[in-house]
C-alpha cells in the first residue's frame, strides 16, 4: 500500500473520531441550552417558539436565589482554603524537600482519587457529632479537603519551571525567608496559585455527592436544588439554570486557559531577556 494514501487514511480516521467524540461531549449543550428558551412548559425538541419566560422564572426564584448565593459563598471559601492549604503542601515538598515526600504527596492527592461517595459517608458522623450539618463552612471544608490536591498539582508545577538557586540568591544577599518568599517565590507561582484556586471553585461549583450529605434548606448548593427540582418537578426552568451553569464553568474554563496564555508570554519574554 502507498505510504502517503496509509497516512492520509489515518488521519482521516482521527479525525473522523475526534469529531464524533466533540459531538459526544457537546450532545447535552445543545440539547439544553435551546430547551432553555422554548415556549412550551415542557422539554420538547425542536422548540415551536423562543421565550425567555424560564429565565425570568429562574432570577424570581428565591430557591434558586439562595443556592446560587450559596454555591458562590461555599466556592470561594474552598478556593481560598484549598489555595493556602495547596501552596504551603507544594513548597514543604518541592522546596523543603520534607523527608517522605513522595507519600505525603501521595496522602494530598488521595482524596482527588477517592470515590466521593466514600468521603462523604465517612465525613458525615464527624461533622454530625460537632453539630455542623447544614453549615456552608463545613461543605468548603470537606471541599478543601478534595480540592487542595488541585491547587497542589499547579503550585508544584510552577515551582518545578523555576530553578530553586533564584530563592538562594535572595537568601544569600540577606533576604528572610518572608521576604523571599514576597518578592521571589510568590512571583514565579502566583499564576500556579489563581488557577488552582480556580479550578477548585469549579470543583466546588459542580459537586453534588458531599453537598447531599451535609447540606439542608438553608445551605443547599446549585447541584443539590436541581438535583432536588429534577426528582419533584420538571419544567424548562432547570434548564435555564443549566445554562447559567455552562456558561459559567465556560467563563472558568476561559479564565484559566488565558492565564496559562500570561504565563506562557511572561516565561517566553523572561527567557528572551536573559
Amino acid at each position: 500500500m502507498n505510504w502517503r494514501v496509509f497516512d492520509r487514511l489515518a488521519t482521516g480516521v482521527t479525525v473522523g473520531f475526534s469529531v464524533l467524540g466533540l459531538l459526544y461531549l457537546l450532545t447535552p449543550i445543545l440539547v439544553i441550552v435551546p430547551i432553555s428558551f422554548s415556549a412550551d412548559r415542557f422539554f420538547t425538541l425542536p422548540i415551536k417558539a423562543v421565550s425567555y419566560q424560564w429565565y425570568d422564572r429562574l432570577w424570581n426564584n428565591p430557591g434558586y436565589l439562595l443556592a446560587f448565593g450559596n454555591t458562590a459563598t461555599v466556592g470561594l471559601a474552598t478556593a481560598l482554603i484549598s489555595a493556602t492549604l495547596g501552596t504551603l503542601a507544594a513548597l514543604a515538598v518541592v522546596r523543603g524537600k520534607v523527608v517522605f515526600g513522595r507519600p505525603i504527596s501521595g496522602i494530598v492527592m488521595a482524596p482527588l482519587v477517592m470515590p466521593q461517595i466514600i468521603l462523604a459517608i465517612g465525613v458525615f458522623p464527624v461533622v454530625a457529632s460537632v453539630g455542623m450539618i447544614g453549615s456552608k463552612l463545613a461543605v468548603a471544608a470537606v471541599h478543601s479537603a478534595v480540592a487542595t490536591s488541585l491547587v497542589f498539582t499547579t503550585v508544584s508545577a510552577a515551582l518545578r519551571g523555576y530553578s530553586p538557586n533564584m530563592e538562594l540568591s535572595a537568601m544569600t544577599l540577606g533576604a528572610g525567608h518572608v521576604n523571599t518568599f514576597r518578592h521571589v517565590t510568590f512571583p514565579m507561582i502566583r499564576l500556579g496559585i489563581l488557577i488552582g484556586a480556580i479550578f477548585a471553585f469549579a470543583f466546588s461549583f459542580d459537586e453534588i455527592i458531599i453537598a447531599l450529605f451535609l447540606t439542608d434548606a438553608s445551605s443547599v448548593t446549585l447541584p443539590v436544588y436541581m438535583w432536588n427540582e429534577i426528582r419533584f418537578q420538571m419544567d424548562p426552568t432547570i434548564a435555564a439554570a443549566s445554562a447559567v451553569a455552562i456558561v459559567f464553568s465556560l467563563s472558568l474554563l476561559s479564565a484559566v486557559a488565558l492565564l496559562q496564555r500570561v504565563g506562557h508570554h511572561h516565561n517566553t519574554s523572561a527567557e528572551a531577556t536573559r
